[in-house]
């Protein structure tokens, strides 16, 4: 076997290997919020049974809704933090082949976002995690042999993954970072989160 299909076989298997593993933590995520969802229906249920009994005064109905709410967003917040939390923990375990192919992704997304956003850029400062300091040459390298691009800089951030694009002094930063790509999935799933009513 040749070099390069050893390499193409090795690129491959960390490929799906790491499609594997946010397959997983999807399939996860998705367990932790229909578990949420039962929980929450059974306290919303629980609830209406305590107001039922109490012959239904409207103040203490709302107070019980009031509290409901409160729980609820308490569950909510409860579910994206263990989601977060979950992700964080599977990002930093990830092998080191998986998060410089991550990483080598997420240079590629960054860097034609920043060419069809500006057009052409003589030169950038990369920030990265401390954790992805030991790629720091490759990613230089690997920036300026591809785009052309000279990276005059690369900073640690205080981030856990990814990478963060600046230039024109800091006019015009993409961010990439794995924190952020996490907080836009957060945000997303946040809103069909115990979307039962009160």
């Amino acid at each position: 076997m040749s070099v390069d299909e050893l390499k193409k076989a090795v690129l491959e298997k960390a490929r799906s290997e790491a499609e594997a593993i946010v397959k997983k933590a999807e399939e996860e995520a998705k367990k932790v919020i229909e578990g949420a969802q039962f929980k929450k229906k059974e306290l919303v249920e629980q609830k209406k049974a305590e107001i039922m009994a109490m012959l239904n005064p409207e103040v203490r109905i709302a107070e019980a809704r009031y509290r409901a709410r409160i729980m609820i967003a308490e569950a909510k917040n409860t579910v994206l933090k263990e989601i977060r939390e979950h992700v964080i923990n599977m990002i930093n375990s990830m092998p080191s082949n998986k998060r410089l192919d991550s990483l080598t992704k997420l240079v590629d997304e960054t860097m034609h976002e920043l060419l069809q956003a500006i057009g052409a850029v003589d030169a950038i400062v990369v920030k990265i995690s401390s954790k992805d300091l030991q790629y720091a040459d490759y990613i230089k390298n690997y920036i300026e042999k591809t785009y052309g691009v000279k990276v005059s800089d690369i900073q640690v951030a205080n981030i856990i993954g990814g990478l963060i694009v600046e230039c024109m002094g800091g006019e015009v930063v993409i961010n990439n970072s794995y924190d952020e790509r996490l907080d836009r999935a957060l945000k997303t799933i946040a809103p069909h989160l115990l979307k039962l009513s009160v």
